[in-house]
């Protein structure tokens, strides 16, 4: 069995059956992890307030059958914005699990910190490896996409977006 203690930056969080939650973390030392919670939604849970969103806690996680997150202690809370939360999900959606990225982790917590600044999105495409300086629309070939789809992981013009549906995008 293996157990360690980490910094942790919460990415989401969700639930699972009547009282346990999943969560994803991006911690210091293995990157991203999914971390099941037992009776975390009890109302008699220690741990109920610490794995939320946009938060910076310290973690320990064992691996039993699968990590599991059995003790945490939030130490800051982000700056709330909506580009935060979007770029977030990005990262819990494209990036890998158990890969160590110390350039995503130093963004990640400069972001909790400070909140967006005005290239917070094409930062974290770069990272995850889309940099959008050297896209094009996959649609017509034009330059200067400005919508990614996480979908099919391809950028696209203002115009080509429009005739294609796009469920999960994001503006750069």
């Amino acid at each position: 069995m293996f157990e360690a203690v980490t910094e942790a930056i919460v990415l989401d969080k969700i639930d699972q059956g009547e009282f346990d939650s999943r969560v994803y973390l991006y911690t210091k030392d293995f990157g991203r992890i999914s971390a099941k919670i037992t009776s975390s939604r009890k109302i008699t849970s220690k741990l109920a307030g610490h794995f939320e969103p946009l938060k910076l806690v310290t973690a320990r996680i064992i691996d039993k059958n699968g990590p599991l997150a059995v003790d945490g202690l939030s130490v800051k809370t982000g700056v709330k914005s909506g580009e935060t939360v979007r770029i977030f999900s990005l990262v819990k959606e494209l990036s890998a699990e158990g890969q160590r990225e110390l350039p995503m982790w130093n963004f990640l917590l400069n972001l909790l910190e400070k909140g967006p600044e005005n290239k917070s999105m094409v930062e974290a495409l770069s990272l995850l490896g889309f940099d959008p300086a050297f896209a094009r629309c996959d649609h017509c070939n034009g330059e200067k996409p400005n919508i990614f789809s996480a979908d099919d992981l391809c950028f696209y013009c203002q115009n080509c977006a429009s005739g294609v549906k796009l469920i999960d995008s994001y503006a750069i």
